[in-house]
């Protein structure tokens, strides 16, 4: 009598093919999770960066000075406060006077105007050396050099970012190793 080959895995091939799985994957979803903080932090750093620039862009564009700022819970004032992590405000600020007066839906020439407001870092904290930033028409700072700092909450490793906006108004990005 002829007997036919069965196909299949043995019980050993297939254990011996989780142990192997298991292991990779034990040393691969950490490293993941590492690639995950660092681009959500990259990806926070950026987006205060680009608010940064669309400040001082309008500054320039306006012939006016515009102003950064830690906003306040409602994202609608400055707060005053060091700590941007709540989010923050662009407005064109004609008066010189750190103070959105009025004008919050139109940006005519004759008033202050919101032009941009951005929510906080998500769990991460974000904060300064200066609760604004105040850009001249010439795309200058008023008050730089200034240093901002962004660190993920439970930060390892190289998940802390230093913003520095120079008097010229360039901004630039540095990774850090996390500080407690």
């Amino acid at each position: 009598m002829y007997m036919e080959r069965q196909n299949g895995f043995t019980l050993v091939e297939l254990l011996i093919t989780i142990v192997v799985v298991s292991v990779l994957l034990a040393t691969a979803i950490p490293s993941f999770m590492q690639f995950v903080k660092n681009n959500r932090i990259t990806s926070q750093a950026n987006s205060f960066v680009v608010s940064t620039q669309m400040a001082r862009n309008e500054a320039v564009k306006r012939g006016a000075g515009t102003t950064l700022c830690a906003a306040n819970a409602d994202l609608d004032d400055c707060s005053g406060s060091t700590d941007w992590s709540t989010g923050w405000i662009a407005f064109s600020d004609l008066n010189r006077d750190g103070v959105i007066d009025a004008g919050t839906e139109a940006c005519l020439e004759t008033e202050d105007c919101l032009i941009n407001t951005v929510a906080g870092p998500i769990r991460s904290t974000l904060t300064a050396d200066s609760s604004s930033i105040r850009f001249l028409p010439t795309g200058h700072t008023a008050n730089g050099p200034i240093t901002l700092t962004l660190k993920a909450d439970d930060c390892e490793y190289k998940q802390e970012r230093s913003i520095i906006i120079t008097a010229q108004g360039h901004t630039s990005i540095t990774e850090k190793s996390c500080t407690p």
